[in-house]
């Protein structure tokens, strides 16, 4: 099996990274995020991290992606506890080992809370 990451047309270099869509959406059970990133093309595969924190700013729920694979990255992230209903932030950073962060963004999203 051949892990090589293929470099595709346009592919920018690490310093010019940056996350072209950020969305979060809560599933109806309120515990659960669907979180869709997309970058922009690379030569080099970067680092993410992301973590959603409640409306009083605590962190409930974070992923760490090494060496990213795509630019287009769909996956779910479940939240601690028992979440209450409100306004969460989804925190994405972007980084290389080598240079560190070059990108971040946020995404806001309602979650009802346990249904």
């Amino acid at each position: 099996m051949d892990n090589a990451y293929i470099i595709p047309e346009g592919a920018l270099p690490p310093q010019e990274v940056r996350i072209t869509n950020l969305k979060a959406e809560a599933y109806p059970d309120g515990r659960r995020v669907r979180v869709t990133i997309e970058l922009s093309p690379f030569q080099q595969r970067p680092n993410l991290t992301a973590a959603i924190f409640t409306p009083s700013g605590r962190e409930v729920a974070a992923a760490s992606i090494v060496e990213a694979m795509t630019y287009r990255m769909t996956f779910t992230m479940h939240l601690r506890g028992v979440p209450p209903s409100g306004v969460y932030r989804l925190h994405v950073n972007v980084a290389y080992p080598e240079i560190g962060e070059v990108a971040q963004a946020d995404a806001d999203f309602e979650t009802h809370g346990e249904e």
